[in-house]
């Protein structure tokens, strides 16, 4: 089991997207609903909850497992900065101390993605325009960091400029 994540550009808004008879999308290939995950409030601005889309273009796909991606996670929050959390407020955060000093700052560079859910939910295109921004800025410095780190990096950035591009990353 792992994560997997799939970025979209130019989502258009598909009221009359046909449904079967148990309300499920019958051209799912085109169209899609987005979860927008409630614990992540405004991760997905830019696009209408309970609106049905068609997708535009699918620009990019990446896989993880859960444990590896939290740790990758961390390291982001480390390499933007993040204080590690002195006193952790659970044993996963005693675990990635980066990924609690993010929590505690509250804003920052990577935050909407570091402080986002591991499994499901949906990144619209404004947060992703943010989030685009933040991968540019850093690269830099994560190119230094090399390895899977950096080959990952390269990945994020490419699915958060694709969804600002009026689209969706969605992890599921």
């Amino acid at each position: 089991m792992g994560l997997d994540v799939s970025a979209y550009s130019k989502l258009v808004e598909a009221p009359d997207a046909e449904r079967d008879k148990d309300g499920d999308l019958v051209d799912y290939d085109n169209y899609r609903d987005f979860y927008f995950n409630k614990d992540f409030p405004g991760r997905a601005e830019g696009l209408k909850e309970g609106m049905t889309y068609k997708l535009g273009e699918e620009g990019s796909g990446l896989s993880t497992g859960y444990g590896r991606y939290s740790a990758w996670r961390d390291e982001l929050a480390k390499l933007a900065g993040y204080t590690p959390d002195a006193s952790p407020s659970d044993e996963y955060e005693k675990r990635f101390p980066y990924f609690g000093g993010a929590n505690k700052a509250g804003e920052g560079p990577f935050y909407e993605q570091i402080l986002f859910s591991d499994c499901d939910g949906t990144i619209g295109p404004v947060v992703s325009a943010k989030l685009a921004k933040d991968y540019a800025d850093f690269a830099e410095k994560a190119e230094a960091v090399g390895g899977y780190f950096w080959e990952k990096y390269q990945e994020w950035k490419v699915a958060f400029e694709v969804a600002a591009d009026g689209g969706a990353v969605v992890f599921h």
